[in-house]
C-alpha cells in the first residue's frame, strides 16, 4: 500500500514533517508487508470460490486503508500540534497530562487552525487549564468558557456553502 499522493501535498505544503512523513511510510511499508494479518482479501476469494463472493471483503478491506491512514494522519497531527505548542509554552505542563491533551483535542477540533498556531493555542490552552469543573481542585477537568468556545469557533475557517449558494442562484433564476 503506497503512501497516498495527499501526504506528499500535506508535506509540500507544510502541514506535516518530514518525520510525520517517514512515519507514514513506514506505516505504509508495515499494511503492505502484513496484509496476511490484516486480512488477504484474493486468499479469501479463492477460498470462498470466485472475486463476485470477495467483493463485499475487498470494498470494505479497501475503505479501511484510507480511514486507517487518515487516522495515522490525525494522531501525528496532533501530537506534532501539542508537542510545538508545549516548546512554545513550558508552563503548561507535560503532553502527558489527560486534561491537556483534552483540552488541545477540543481545541483542535473546534478551531484546527488556531490549535496549528502555538503561541495562540497555548494561550487558550493556559485560560482552559486556570478554568476548572472544581475551582478548588486544580487536579479537577479543565472547563472550556462557553463565551471563549464561541469565539473560537467564530475564528475557525468555513466550508463554502455551495447548496446555498445555488439555492440563491435557483432562486434567482426563478425571478427572472
Amino acid at each position: 500500500m503506497p503512501v497516498p499522493a495527499e501526504a506528499y501535498k500535506l508535506y509540500a505544503a507544510g502541514d506535516i514533517s518530514a518525520a510525520e512523513l517517514q512515519e507514514l511510510e513506514k506505516f505504509a511499508e508495515f499494511l503492505e508487508k502484513n496484509a496476511a494479518v490484516f486480512g488477504d482479501p484474493m486468499r479469501a476469494a479463492k477460498a470462498l470460490g470466485g472475486l463476485a463472493v470477495a467483493a463485499p471483503t475487498l470494498a470494505y478491506v479497501g475503505s479501511k486503508v484510507p480511514q486507517t491512514l487518515q487516522s495515522g494522519v490525525n494522531a501525528m497531527r496532533f501530537e506534532s500540534g501539542l508537542g510545538r505548542t508545549l516548546e512554545v509554552n513550558p508552563h503548561l505542563g507535560s503532553a502527558q497530562d489527560p486534561n491537556l491533551r483534552m483540552a488541545y483535542k477540543t481545541l483542535q477540533t473546534t478551531n484546527p487552525e488556531y490549535a496549528k498556531d502555538p503561541l495562540i493555542a497555548g494561550t487558550i490552552l493556559d485560560m482552559v487549564m486556570s478554568n476548572r469543573m472544581d475551582p478548588n481542585d486544580p487536579s479537577s477537568a479543565p472547563r472550556f468558557d462557553p463565551a471563549l468556545l464561541s469565539e473560537i469557533q467564530k475564528g475557525a475557517p468555513r466550508a463554502p456553502d455551495t447548496a446555498g449558494a445555488l439555492g440563491s442562484a435557483a432562486v434567482k433564476a426563478l425571478e427572472v
